[in-house]
């Protein structure tokens, strides 16, 4: 009889493996990549200007643009005005 603390009778024999093996035993090779995340977009607008503005001028900025922001405000403007053409 086993010892209380032998747990040798609990062990299930060793599993099959799940993925077949090449002939070398070694791990196959994978069969093309994937890029994982996000792609990127294609008109990324990383260029940063930096604006100050007076006070009263700060405040009717925000004022005008509500939940939009002032960048977001300030660059359609440009766009509409068409400063970029």
């Amino acid at each position: 009889m086993p010892s209380k603390n032998n747990l040798s009778a609990l062990k299930k024999p060793d599993p099959k493996p799940i993925l077949p093996s090449n002939d070398k035993d070694q791990p196959a090779p994978l069969t093309g990549t994937k890029k994982v995340g996000r792609k990127p977009a294609p008109d990324k607008r990383s260029y940063k200007v930096l604006l100050s503005l007076t006070e009263g001028q700060g405040a009717k900025l925000e004022e005008k643009s509500g939940l939009a922001g002032g960048a977001t405000v300030i660059y359609d403007h440009l766009l509409k005005t068409g400063f970029f053409d």
